[in-house]
């Protein structure tokens, strides 16, 4: 699908409409029933240009669209607009125009329109996280010390760790993401697109790894530390409840950035500093021993 201005759409009498999957619009709540060459009307139709939302058929440009939503997880629809139509654009639209008739045309996925993207979201649909939080016992000291060390000189493990990772992350799946839809579309649209990928697969991948790593680990960690010290610790947990997420999302785009928290990851413990001393977790938030700081 090419990307028109609002005049040139107008000019070709024709729009875009973006719907849930359910074939409902996510403003109106009005349900779509779609067969080749129906014509949808309306009597009342808004002629003001002032209104820049109004009765009729709102439709738009792709590049509205893709401002308005996240395109991954809904249908794009094409309409004509017949030669008896009127068609109203308002005073400064930035891409939203409205009709008394329009007539349904087809309808498009995201890949449809961006094909490049087929790959990530077919294997979102597949993926299946798995709870990175597995030791059964304490690792050897020495190692866990060792990449303690080394997480402790780039940051400390519960304040400013996982935002290193998340930034480097983020960037390195925005990246990724632009080498397969920036060639080939205009800047601005991919970026937008490239957003959306990110966007759809961190709230795929973290939403997974947080109920399994933060409800079942985080829970026993407090017992285990008692709730006045909790409220110390909850910031390193939480911390690393998201590098784990961020370890997930590397994992699933194949990324190629480490840090030595993901090392942490990889013995499946979860470490907390209380008062001088590291306590380790492991699986389901079992207790696997301390060592000193």
């Amino acid at each position: 699908m090419e990307h028109k201005t609002v005049q040139e759409l107008a000019e070709q009498r024709r729009g875009y409409k973006y719907l849930n999957q359910d074939r409902t619009s996510p403003y109106q709540n009005f349900k779509y029933v779609f067969r080749k060459g129906k014509v949808f009307k309306c009597d009342d139709l808004d002629e003001k240009i002032e209104n820049e939302c109004g009765a009729g058929w709102n439709l738009a440009t792709l590049d509205w669209i893709l401002n308005d939503t996240n395109i991954l997880d809904k249908i794009i629809v094409e309409f004509s607009i017949p030669k008896e139509a009127k068609i109203i654009i308002p005073k400064g639209s930035n891409g939203k125009f409205r009709t008394n008739l329009i007539r349904y045309e087809r309808q498009s996925k995201a890949v449809d329109i961006f094909p490049e993207v087929k790959t990530t979201l077919n294997n979102l649909k597949t993926y299946k996280p798995t709870n990175p939080i597995t030791a059964k016992k304490l690792p050897p000291k020495k190692k866990l010390l060792s990449i303690l060390k080394k997480v402790k000189v780039r940051a400390q493990v519960g304040v400013r760790v996982w935002d290193q990772v998340r930034a480097q992350v983020r960037a390195q799946v925005r990246a990724q993401v632009w080498d397969q839809v920036g060639v080939r579309v205009r800047d601005q649209v991919g970026v937008r697109v490239r957003d959306q990928v990110w966007d759809q697969v961190w709230a795929r991948v973290w939403a997974q790894v947080w109920d399994q790593v933060w409800v079942r680990v985080g829970v026993r960690v407090r017992a285990q530390v008692g709730v006045r010290v909790w409220d110390q610790v909850r910031a390193q947990v939480r911390a690393q409840v998201y590098c784990c997420a961020y370890y997930a999302v590397k994992k699933f785009m194949k990324l190629d950035y480490e840090h030595p928290v993901f090392d942490l990851i990889r013995l499946g413990v979860m470490v907390v500093s209380v008062m001088g001393r590291y306590k380790v977790f492991g699986k389901n938030g079992k207790y696997l021993g301390e060592i000193e700081d």
